[in-house]
């Protein structure tokens, strides 16, 4: 079953100036500067922070546009809020930082705010209703190291003082994607939500000693860990593959992906939909789960691959990887962007599918990428500029400042270079962030 069957004006010009500028140096000097576009995040736009094209979803934003961090976290204005992860899914974002009141005794708090629909508790914790009108905030005893979020919802690793890292999950468990259900479900029915966050503890026993989890990811229903050791672990949906397990079935526990190479490890996962890639540290290119769309980059469409095959990958060393809806997208290390699939590729208005990777033509000198259902992100530290593309613009989630529905060419969004060049970034299906990066130990 493949992810469309189961979901269901001008530009503005890139340039940074004037108070958008002020902005960011006022911000830098207190808290993180957060830029969000997309659903909801115009709630807690900064004031002045512009207007938006006629046309859009209230509450939306269509460029990049300056958050004000003490309403996202229910802080006091003069509060110091430093940003550390940020993650985006579908209809949902979360933030977490540190926050300290400003000449207060006690030593920081560990925040956690999420924005958007909260239904299955995908946000942290329970919250009444399905309102988006505030954040959710929840104090957390642990530093949050990376976020990732599904269709309903999160995965994230955490560090607890004088500990390692472990997983945090909270929102659906309908196919097990959070671990096992805190309480036993009726007959025939769904497993009830983890409304609120806890450690995904059935991981513990699958893992190695010393061995923990370095990165997680979320599908829209299923869950990926990569660990330590190179070894990726999935639990949740499993219809199309995506637990690499080699069958059809859910599992509430994690299981081992199986068929990747026991001599090389693997150094980075991606997944957003229904699909996976992982990276090998020798330069290989693994993939499962739904393949319908030909974004399995083999030449041909496949209904869904059960265990993870290699992709030959012939525009050179890769060095990011980003697993879109129906799509995919391979960093080369010349800076280079590949796009395969169907949709948001980005490689105009004349090729809108692909069954292997062709270069994204104008798109050069890329350190990273990212992919979501339908969108695309690509930043260029170096000249501090972040480029986006996709499909389904209704409510700004192309950052570009327009409603056109199509953005079939990366087209450069508005946001500063210092914050292009060293921001957190997440991107989600309908909300997309770009975070001030916490300093290097040692740093400024």
């Amino acid at each position: 079953m493949g992810l469309l069957a189961r979901c269901g004006q001008r530009r503005r010009a890139a340039v940074w100036g004037g108070r958008a500028a002020r902005w960011f140096v006022q911000a830098r000097a207190q808290s993180s500067a957060v830029l969000a576009w997309g659903a909801f995040v115009g709630r807690f736009a900064a004031a002045g922070a512009g207007g938006q094209p006629a046309g859009l979803e209230p509450h939306a934003c269509a460029a990049p546009t300056p958050l004000q961090p003490h309403l996202v976290f229910g802080a006091a204005p003069e509060a110091e809020i430093r940003v550390q992860a940020v993650g985006a899914g579908v209809r949902h974002a979360l933030i977490a930082a540190k926050v300290a009141a400003r000449g207060g005794a006690a030593g920081p708090r560990t925040l956690l705010a999420g924005l958007g629909l909260n239904r299955c508790g995908q946000l942290g914790r329970a919250r009444a209703g399905a309102s988006a009108d505030a954040s959710v905030v929840t104090e957390l005893d642990a530093d949050v190291v990376q976020i990732a979020c599904g269709r309903e919802h999160t995965a994230m690793v955490v560090r607890r003082p004088g500990a390692g890292a472990r997983v945090a999950v909270c929102g659906s468990s309908a196919f097990g994607q959070t671990g096992p259900a805190e309480q036993q479900p009726a007959a025939g029915a769904l497993a009830p939500p983890s409304t609120e966050l806890r450690d995904l503890d059935v991981l513990d026993a699958a893992l190695g000693a010393g061995e923990s989890p370095a990165k997680v990811q979320c599908g829209l229903d299923h869950t990926v860990v990569l660990t330590t050791a190179g070894r990726v672990f999935a639990l949740g949906w499993g219809a199309d593959g995506q637990l690499g397990a080699g069958s059809e079935s859910d599992s509430a526990r994690p299981v081992r992906v199986r068929g990747l190479p026991d001599t090389v490890p693997i150094v980075d996962i991606s997944s957003s939909t229904d699909f996976t890639l992982a990276l090998g540290a020798d330069g290989r290119l693994f993939y499962w789960g739904n393949a319908e769309y030909g974004q399995c980059m083999v030449g041909r469409k496949i209904e869904r691959v059960l265990v993870p095959m290699e992709v030959p990958f012939g525009g050179g060393r890769i060095r990011a990887i980003a697993a879109g809806g129906c799509h995919a997208l391979v960093l080369a290390e010349d800076g280079r962007v590949h796009a395969c699939g169907f949709g948001a590729l980005g490689l105009g208005a004349g090729r809108m599918s692909a069954l292997l990777p062709l270069p994204i033509s104008g798109l050069g000198g890329i350190d990273a990428v990212w992919a979501s259902t339908d969108r695309c992100l690509a930043v260029d530290r170096r000249r501090g500029r972040v480029y986006s593309w996709g499909l389904g613009n209704a409510e700004g989630r192309l950052g570009d400042g327009s409603v056109a529905q199509c953005v079939l060419s990366p087209r450069q969004l508005d946001i500063d270079p210092a914050l292009a060049r060293r921001g957190l970034v997440a991107l989600g299906n309908d909300i997309a962030l770009v975070a001030e990066a916490p300093a290097a130990p040692g740093g400024t």
